[in-house]
C-alpha cells in the first residue's frame, strides 16, 4: 500500500461483499456461532458501515444472502457492482482460487479499503501478483486472520514477550478440515504469538483424516525456528469433531489457548507429589475466556486503518509468509516427509 494524505472519514462506508457463501453471509443463520459470524452480518452490525451489495455467480447464494439482506444490491458481476456502487470497502469471500482478478478490479476501481478471507490467494505466486497490485495502490488491505485482533491473543503475546513462561521449549497445536482452510490458522497464530520464524518443516499425509475442503489435505508435521523451537501440528478428522488448539510450553510455565481461540490458560511451575520434582500447576494456573468472532474485527481494524492511515496488523506481507510455510509442508507431504527448508 502507497502512503497517501490523511482522508477525511465518513460517517458511513458503503461496503460490498463478493462471494455470499458460508463465511460470506450464509453463517448468520447458525444460532450457535458467535455474532457476527459472517462479513454481511458483520458489516450490517458496525454503525460505521452499511451493506450495499452481494456480490456472487451463484445464483442459490445469492438468492438466499439477499432475503436475508433484503436492502443490499444484487449482482452477479463484480466490474458492475464497482461502477455501480462504488463501495468504499469490499470483502473477499470467495474461494482463494481467482482473487488477483478480484484484487485487480478493486485496485483498478480506486476502492479504499479490502478485507480479505483467509488464505490470501492459492499459492506463493498468485500472493506476490496480489501484493505488486496493492504495492502501487492507495488501498488498505486486511486480510481475516482474525486472532491477530483477538485481546487474548494480544495479551498471550506480551507475556511471551516479556518472559512470563520462560524460554520456549515446545509447542503441540491441532487443527481440523485442512491444512490450508485452517492450519493456515495456526500458521499465522504462531508467527504472531511467539515471534520466530519457521525455517523448515517435515510433514506426513493424514490419509486416514480426508475431511477436508477439495484440493486441500490434513498433514502432521514438525515446524522449525530460527530460535530452535520445536513445533508439533498434529491434524484432526472434524467428521469426529472440529479443534483449534495451540500449547505452548517454556520453562517457566505453559499457556494453552483453545476453545477455537477463545480460551486461554495459564499455568506455572510448581511441586508435585513427588520429591525433587516439579510440574505444571494447575492450582496456579489462571483462565480467561474472550468471544472471538470471525469477521467483526477485521472490518473494524481496516477502518481504524485507513483512517489512521497505518500498516495493518495482518496484511498482504503475512499472508504470504503463511502460504509460504503451507507450500513447504505440502511439498514435504508430497515427498514422503522429506525436510523442506521454508523460502
Amino acid at each position: 500500500m502507497a502512503r497517501r494524505s490523511l482522508p477525511g472519514k465518513k460517517s458511513k462506508y458503503g461496503v460490498a461483499i463478493v462471494g455470499c457463501g458460508k463465511i460470506g453471509a450464509l453463517f448468520e443463520t447458525d444460532a450457535r456461532r458467535e455474532k457476527p459470524a459472517s462479513h454481511a452480518g458483520a458489516v450490517a452490525k458496525n454503525p460505521k458501515t452499511e451493506l450495499a451489495a452481494l456480490v456472487d455467480t451463484n445464483p442459490r447464494n445469492l438468492a438466499t444472502a439477499g432475503k436475508m439482506f433484503p436492502r443490499a444490491a444484487r449482482y452477479v458481476s463484480l466490474t458492475a457492482c464497482l461502477a455501480g456502487e462504488r463501495p468504499d470497502i469490499v470483502v473477499i469471500a470467495t474461494p482463494p482460487l481467482g482473487r488477483v482478478s478480484i484484487a485487480a478490479a478493486c485496485v483498478k476501481a480506486k476502492v479504499n479499503m479490502i478485507v480479505c478471507e483467509k488464505p490470501l490467494a492459492a499459492n506463493v505466486r498468485e500472493g506476490r501478483m496480489i501484493a505488486h497490485l496493492l504495492a502501487g495502490s492507495h488501498t488498505t488491505f486486511v486480510l481475516n486472520y482474525q486472532r491477530r485482533f483477538s485481546p487474548l491473543f494480544k495479551r498471550v503475546r506480551a507475556d511471551i514477550k516479556r518472559g512470563a513462561i520462560g524460554h520456549l521449549e515446545q509447542v503441540t497445536c491441532f487443527y481440523s478440515n485442512g491444512l490450508f482452510n485452517n492450519g493456515g490458522h495456526i500458521v499465522d497464530a504462531l508467527r504472531y504469538l511467539i515471534a520466530d520464524k519457521i525455517v523448515a518443516v517435515q510433514a506426513l499425509r493424514n490419509a486416514k483424516n480426508t475431511t477436508h475442503p477439495v484440493g486441500d489435505m490434513n498433514v502432521d508435521a514438525l515446524l522449525t525456528t530460527t530460535g530452535g523451537v520445536t513445533i508439533a501440528l498434529q491434524s484432526f478428522d472434524q467428521h469426529a469433531y472440529a479443534i483449534h488448539d495451540i500449547h505452548i510450553m517454556g520453562k517457566k510455565g505453559a499457556i494453552t489457548l483453545t476453545d477455537f481461540g477463545q480460551r486461554g490458560m495459564w499455568r506455572s511451575v510448581g511441586h508435585s507429589k513427588f520429591a525433587g520434582i516439579r510440574a505444571l500447576s494447575v492450582r496456579r494456573g489462571r483462565e480467561r475466556r474472550v468471544p472471538l468472532s470471525a469477521t467483526r474485527d477485521a472490518l473494524l481494524h481496516v477502518i481504524r486503518c485507513f483512517e489512521r492511515n497505518v500498516r495493518p496488523e495482518s496484511g498482504v506481507e503475512s499472508g504470504i509468509a503463511v502460504l509460504r510455510v503451507l507450500e513447504a509442508l505440502k511439498k514435504s507431504a508430497n515427498a514422503g516427509g522429506k525436510k523442506i527448508r521454508v523460502q
